[in-house]
């Protein structure tokens, strides 16, 4: 967590210097996003260099790895808490095979930006990790 806390300083400091010409969106009801994670494979971050594109309707969310066309459904809240500064909390899968985590994301531009990615419980080991990466928000 020490590392989570220090990634938000970090994009809440790089936030101020170029979040104060973007402006994260009050819903992403109808929104799709594209993430690229953080291509430095470590234990801690299996997922590097996924490509992974994300539909969001009110409550929902669909999911596809582009890498490997594999997909996942699941619910989300998503809070805007800043002007620059927004929050997914995912529950992903079902039954036994239920992830839950957070991305929390800071924009350049009003399409673009950085995430921070928090895994509290998962079916990909480890089953509590962070990443980072970038996205880009499409209409």
């Amino acid at each position: 967590m020490k590392l989570f806390y220090s990634l938000i300083l970090f994009f809440c400091y790089i936030g101020q210097s170029v979040g104060d010409s973007c402006t994260m969106p009050k819903s992403f009801a109808g929104l799709t996003l594209l993430i690229r994670v953080n291509g430095n494979y470590t234990p801690d971050n299996p997922m590097a260099g996924t490509l992974q594109e994300m539909t969001f309707s009110r409550l929902n969310f669909k999911s596809m790895v582009l890498n490997t066309r594999e997909s996942v459904e699941g619910s989300y809240r998503y809070t805007r808490l800043d002007s620059n500064l927004g929050q997914l909390s995912i529950r992903e899968g079902s039954g036994d095979n239920v992830s839950l985590y957070t991305e929390t994301f800071v924009c350049e531009t009003n399409t673009t930006g950085y995430f921070i990615f928090s895994q509290t419980q998962g079916v990909i080991k480890p089953n509590v990790r962070q990443n980072t990466g970038i996205y880009i928000i499409r209409k």
